[in-house]
């Protein structure tokens, strides 16, 4: 596996964000490697969403620095039940290394169905692991997409 990159692009955070935005810490944002997903919906002459939607999976990659850093998402699989993630893309920190401003994002909440690991060749002086891959996929229940905080603008799809 290629050395994982730790530019922050694009961030997890395994909470809706939303509920207390100042205190997100640096030390519990995961840097994403990749996501995707596909959400169709279909609309009638006048745009509006019409019929249900098809099943909506979110597949994302996070850069883990140790098996620790991933309990929650093991936990969460385990407990079969819909949780929150904020998606938060080109994030910067205050000097205290909270939260202070992203362009973009979204919260996710849906249920872990699968998560896979990749492990690198890379070892610290104790013999563990220092990069960890891990794949994740959500069954997606709703979606809350937002831009910047002086835009004010969100916008919801609920999937269910």
């Amino acid at each position: 596996m290629a050395t994982l990159s730790n530019e922050l692009k694009a961030v997890l955070f395994q909470e809706n964000f939303l509920d207390n935005p100042k205190n997100v810490l640096k030390e519990n944002c995961l840097v994403i490697q990749h996501f995707s997903y596909e959400c169709e919906r279909m609309r009638n002459n006048s745009s509006d969403v019409y019929g249900a939607s098809k099943p909506v999976i979110l597949k994302f990659s996070i850069r883990v620095n140790s098996p620790s850093h991933a309990r929650e998402i093991y936990q969460r699989l385990a407990l079969n039940g819909h949780f929150d993630y904020s998606i938060l893309f080109n994030v910067t920190y205050d000097a205290n290394l909270r939260l202070k401003d992203y362009d973009d994002g979204m919260v996710v909440n849906g249920y872990v169905v699968s998560v896979e690991e990749q492990y690198s060749s890379l070892q610290d002086d104790k013999g563990v692991d220092k990069q960890m891959l891990l794949e994740v996929k959500l069954l997606v229940r709703s979606t809350l997409y937002m831009g910047r905080e002086e835009q004010n603008n969100l916008l919801s799809v609920f999937i269910h």
